[in-house]
């Protein structure tokens, strides 16, 4: 992320305490990365380690989130997810990504092997792309 993204995200939580996360280590991310199966996106990598599991105007999941959140980590939501949709094989693309983020209507919003964000509307079983990078996502979403 640039560092002006950066700074602004800095600005909102710090007005804004309790949308704030605790920063995720290093290890709770290559441990993440191991049970995924992934490797997480760059971007992403440096929101958790910064802000840990943070309210943006968007809800960005990771570990140590903050209280607007539930307490599931990534790899939970993932996992859960992944589980879920094997049953009937839906949206297989999940087996190779991650969930981030959810919908008020319970849609999981993942970071696929692009970097793109895609949420997947699962009453009509159709993906959409929502941004091309989570720097982009939160650039949409982090209010003024």
């Amino acid at each position: 992320m640039n560092k002006e993204i950066v700074e602004q995200i800095k600005k909102f939580l710090s007005e804004n305490e309790m949308f704030s996360g605790q920063p995720a280590s290093e290890a709770q991310i290559s441990d993440a990365e191991k049970k995924l199966g992934v490797e997480f996106d760059k971007e992403y990598k440096e929101f958790i380690s910064l802000f840990g599991g943070s309210y943006v105007g968007v809800p960005i999941y990771g570990f140590n989130n903050c209280e607007m959140l539930s307490d599931e980590t990534v790899v939970e939501l993932t996992m859960g997810f992944r589980e879920a949709y094997k049953e009937d094989d839906r949206w297989p693309v999940l087996e190779h990504s991650y969930v981030v983020s959810m919908t008020g209507s319970g849609d999981p919003v993942i970071i696929n092997d692009k970097g793109n964000i895609v949420v997947y509307l699962h009453d009509n079983n159709e993906e959409e792309i929502l941004a091309n990078s989570l720097q982009e996502l939160i650039e949409q979403n982090l209010p003024d």
